[in-house]
């Protein structure tokens, strides 16, 4: 079966593509190219479906314009999944590498029963997993009591899920990595895979190259932040515990 996978790239970060094809060819797949919104070339007063007050009391920091762009990105691969009518699709990042075994395991994820609406390939950490199922390559999927878990460097999605997805992460309150691992307040069911499929490129950040630090409000005025994120913890491995 032909899965598609998307990638996401800035119009100015060509070399990026380029690399990203050469590694892509070298286990067999052609990436679609999805062109990036480029979140420092529009003006913050012209932010739409956006909710900055959301994102400063949740997130306890200033938006950056390229975590903007980003989050603006996926969605419109999200979009893209929406029309082509796959009933499954893979969406990266221009800093993705593969596994040199990526696309059985990735066609026997596909094969999974019921099918989750996401199956996340890459995180930052892993803590607390709980298996949910094993396919037919042995990949282990499940979901995580402790996070955020970090990364939407890669992640396969069902065309329903995307349609779940897209109604459901507008307007922006979070980053779109956290947004999209909140199964338990955007409906879709996301688990993420023991083991990755992909692996990070070693590559200058397009999105805080210097670090979130900067950003960040000081501790009296996360306050609300500390709240929410409290309530989610407990939101989070509520749903790491269902079936």
């Amino acid at each position: 079966m032909t899965i598609p996978v998307l990638a996401i790239n800035l119009d100015r970060s060509k070399d990026r593509w380029e690399e990203l094809v050469k590694r892509a060819a070298l286990v067999d797949v052609a990436p679609e190219r999805i062109p990036a919104v480029d979140g420092k070339a529009i003006d913050p007063a012209e932010w739409h479906e956006f909710d900055a007050r959301g994102f400063r009391l949740r997130h306890g920091r200033h938006p950056l314009a390229a975590e903007y762009g980003c989050y603006l990105s996926h969605i419109r691969a999200l979009d893209r999944v929406i029309e082509s009518g796959a009933p499954h699709a893979v969406i990266v990042e221009d800093d993705t590498d593969f596994k040199t075994d990526f696309l059985p395991r990735l066609e026997a994820l596909t094969r999974l029963s019921p099918a989750p609406d996401v199956i996340k390939l890459y995180n930052h950490r892993l803590s607390g997993f709980l298996p949910k199922a094993t396919s037919a390559a042995g990949d282990v999927v499940g979901r995580c009591i402790h996070g955020p878990l970090g990364s939407a460097m890669g992640y396969l999605v069902t065309r329903q899920g995307a349609v779940k997805l897209r109604r459901a992460l507008l307007p922006i309150s979070l980053p779109y990595d956290i947004a999209l691992e909140r199964g338990w307040s955007h409906g879709a069911s996301i688990v993420t895979t023991r083991k990755p499929l992909l692996k990070r490129v070693k590559s200058a950040s397009t999105i805080s190259p210097a670090g979130y630090k900067p950003t960040k409000f000081p501790f009296y005025m996360r306050i609300p932040t500390a709240l929410f994120r409290g309530q989610d913890y407990l939101r989070r491995a509520a749903y790491a515990a269902r079936g």
